[in-house]
């Protein structure tokens, strides 16, 4: 059984390992950012010619080889293992008893996309990921009520490392016998708001033109120049 593994292992690695030679030496190098993955990609590259040759050296010794021919196999699952973790971190209930409900005020004339995302790592680390984002859409000087679900509160209240509130402008425009909605980048305004903040009953989200960000103001007025920015408010 080992035997058969390990010739199994070593054929699908060694054919694996030929089609990205073929791959790098047809494929022109790309400039720019793309080099970056190009050139990681060699760097795996080398690591599994590595491995297969290491393996080679253990073919009197196929468990021992085998052992080297599982090392890239690791490589593809602990992502998947390591998502399915943060997903049962997420998932698993917390000390949370009271539910929570967004109250999203809409202070100004313009249809606005409200996310809400939901950032895990840790809290006084650099390293964080958006693991799920919220999205609520206000319509203009609306005030909306939001009863948020025991997963969705606790992820703002107590899983995530930080919420990263974000407002967009959107746009409904047609063209072609379509409607649609589109949102202007870069945002409205953004600001991180502590988990803790949402440790109650009742959050407001109060959204006013004033504080929108001087990169938005900048691109409404680009827009404007260009005749791009149809029904917008600002």
């Amino acid at each position: 059984m080992i035997k058969y593994t390990y010739l199994t292992l070593l054929g699908v690695l060694s054919i694996l390992f030929l089609i990205a030679v073929v791959y790098y030496l047809i494929k022109p190098a790309p400039a720019g950012d793309s080099s970056v993955g190009w050139a990681t990609g060699i760097f795996y590259l080398a690591g599994l010619l590595g491995i297969l040759l290491l393996a080679l050296l253990f073919w009197k010794n196929k468990t021992v080889g085998l052992v080297i021919l599982c090392v890239p196999l690791l490589f593809l699952v602990l992502p998947t293992l390591r998502d399915g973790a943060r997903d049962l971190y997420a998932w698993f209930p917390a000390a949370r008893r009271s539910p929570l409900t967004l109250h999203i005020a809409n202070n100004t004339q313009a249809l606005v996309n409200v996310k809400l995302e939901c950032w895990f790592g840790k809290q006084d680390g650099d390293q964080h990921s958006l693991y799920k984002t919220l999205e609520f859409t206000s319509k203009p000087l609306a005030v909306d009520q939001h009863v948020l679900s025991d997963y969705d509160a606790q992820l703002l209240s107590s899983k995530s490392a930080f919420v990263r509130l974000v407002f967009f402008e959107c746009l409904q425009q047609s063209g072609n016998g379509y409607s649609y909605v589109r949102e202007i980048q870069p945002c409205m305004q953004s600001h991180d708001v502590p988990v803790k903040d949402f440790q109650v009953r009742d959050y407001l989200i109060a959204i006013d033109g004033e504080k929108n960000s001087e990169a938005f103001r900048v691109e409404v007025r680009r827009l404007k120049s260009d005749s791009l920015y149809q029904n917008g408010v600002f």
